[in-house]
């Protein structure tokens, strides 16, 4: 972990969210360097259209994609052992919901409820209230539920002051009593206590729920920026890993081209710190990433901290892969 720490702190030195905002300038020193955070392995996963969400729990991965209809577990090696419905396959063609209609699954987070522990899967809200969708699974009876998703997200919008298009959550993380979500569209981190969300499950009715927001300055390239796409806990730590990509599009509702993915940390007792920790993600020494990492957890093996990670490569396809630092 130190010499993970270490290493990035040092490709830092060009790559953070302090680098310099010429952007030719900028480029050259991203391709310069040979010291990169680079993938170790990536592949395909087959029969798993876009994948957009992951949580580790007793072992295993599970996905969410934003338009397959079904919960996915998976092994270390990508293999799916078990998939579980979570939406109607009547508008399912080749395996994924038609864009219309489609719920648009981002994100998805373990969270403490009574005596268990749940999957919560959020919609991103960015066209509502199609996408204004939470759902629990409960991995030991694989019993789902809907929560009411439209109050929620008229309550986040309202009381985070979105329009419309500006929401799009895209990372939900729980930790020490705290589920944190990610959105999109202008880097904020806003956190939500367990007690008012546990009361939320309860009892279907927002007027328990309260946030904080944390508002995060990511890296430029080619005059877009890094924009939060994933998130998961690095609880010993004490830290929230995320992963950001940089998209060139106008809304939160068409996909565009795919610019670059990045990799980074917040530390939880320095919230106020407007620029964390961002890395790029590179498949060689001088050759950037072109997937769309969106969701990502890291785990500690053999002293070293290994990342996986998913992709939606917006062709209806899903990768998976891993970088160990």
């Amino acid at each position: 972990m130190k010499s993970f720490f270490l290493g990035i702190s040092i490709l830092f030195l060009t790559f953070s969210c302090q680098q310099q905002s010429n952007e030719s300038k900028q480029s050259n020193q991203e391709v310069q360097q040979s010291s990169v955070i680079k993938i170790e392995d990536y592949q395909k996963l087959k029969n798993f259209a876009s994948g957009s969400g992951m949580a580790y729990y007793n072992d295993y991965f599970y996905i969410v994609g934003d338009d397959d209809p079904y919960l996915a577990k998976l092994n270390k090696e990508g293999e799916i052992l078990e998939r579980f419905q979570l939406w109607d396959t009547a508008n399912v063609q080749n395996g994924r919901i038609n864009k219309k209609v489609k719920p648009d699954f981002e994100a998805i987070s373990l969270f403490p409820y009574q005596q268990d522990t749940l999957l919560l899967i959020f919609g991103s809200g960015s066209n509502s209230p199609k996408r204004d969708v939470i759902l629990s699974f409960n991995p030991k009876n694989k019993a789902i539920d809907t929560l009411q998703g439209k109050d929620f997200f008229s309550w986040f919008k309202t009381t985070a002051n979105l329009t419309n298009k500006e929401i799009n959550l895209e990372g939900a993380a729980y930790h020490k009593g705290i589920l944190y979500l990610l959105n999109r569209h202008n880097n904020v981190m806003y956190s939500l206590p367990e007690a008012g969300f546990g009361s939320f499950i309860e009892n279907q009715s927002t007027k328990d729920l309260s946030m904080n927001s944390h508002h995060f300055e990511l890296p430029f390239y080619k005059k877009d920026t890094a924009r939060f796409s994933g998130a998961s806990i690095i609880a010993e730590k004490n830290q929230i890993l995320f992963s950001a990509s940089i998209e060139t599009t106008d809304n939160w509702q068409d996909d565009g081209k795919i610019l670059g993915s990045f990799m980074g940390k917040i530390d939880f007792t320095k919230l106020d710190q407007k620029k964390p920790f961002c890395a790029p993600v590179f498949v060689d020494d001088t050759t950037r990433f072109k997937g769309k990492i969106e969701a990502l957890h890291g785990l500690n093996e053999e002293e070293e901290l290994k990342i996986y990670f998913i992709t939606d490569d917006d062709d209806g396809t899903t990768g998976w892969g891993h970088l160990k630092l």
